[in-house]
């Protein structure tokens, strides 16, 4: 007799709210940092946006959303950093080339005030039933993943043989690219199985 197949279930909803760089300014990034051999070109994210909220839980009241958005990064407020914990200073235990590298935007930014209302419109759908009992995330704090919220954006993946003292390779990146656009804002709400694979959003 041949055994029942059970179906897959539901096991994690995960949302995710991010701020997408403008096309024009991901080809601009791809085209600097092959062009200046500052990596290898299959290891630079093709789609390169900011996380401002993310969590492992289903949010009451929150919606999927895709619209537009204009938000302007100064680059000279921003600074290229190893994208693990730790990672915004020199670590003998870190190699960049074997991590993903990204650019972080600083404190003083002006398009940080920005990015935290984007992020603001998040918190409010944090209910005591989704914290389980863990702190609120607030403008500095996540509840959920790393401790501290620090906004950033992703531009290669590991294995991308940039060099080891990224103040060189920042140093060139604020000189030929002197502003970042970020014009489009999603929230997606993703539901996987338990096997980790994605079977749709809501």
């Amino acid at each position: 007799m041949n055994a029942v197949v059970q179906p897959l279930t539901v096991s994690v909803t995960e949302v995710w709210a991010q701020l997408w760089l403008s096309s024009s300014d991901c080809m601009r990034i791809r085209d600097l940092l092959v062009d200046e051999n500052l990596v290898k070109p299959s290891s630079i994210i093709p789609k390169m946006h900011l996380t401002v909220y993310h969590c492992r839980r289903p949010m009451p009241g929150l919606t999927p959303l895709d619209e537009g958005a204009h938000v302007v990064i100064p680059t000279a407020g921003t600074r290229f950093m190893v994208l693990a914990p730790g990672g915004e200073n020199p670590r003998p235990e870190l190699e960049p080339r074997r991590c993903k590298v990204g650019i972080r935007i600083q404190r003083t930014n002006t398009a940080r005030a920005q990015i935290l209302d984007y992020r603001e419109r998040l918190l409010s759908h944090e209910t005591l039933n989704v914290l389980g009992g863990r702190p609120p995330s607030n403008m500095t704090r996540n509840a959920f993943g790393a401790r501290s919220f620090q906004p950033h954006i992703a531009l290669v993946r590991p294995g991308s043989r940039i060099e080891r003292d990224l103040t060189k390779t920042g140093a060139v990146f604020r000189a030929k690219i002197d502003h970042l656009t970020l014009d489009r804002f999603t929230i997606d709400i993703v539901r996987k199985d338990r096997n980790g694979n994605r079977i749709g959003g809501q």
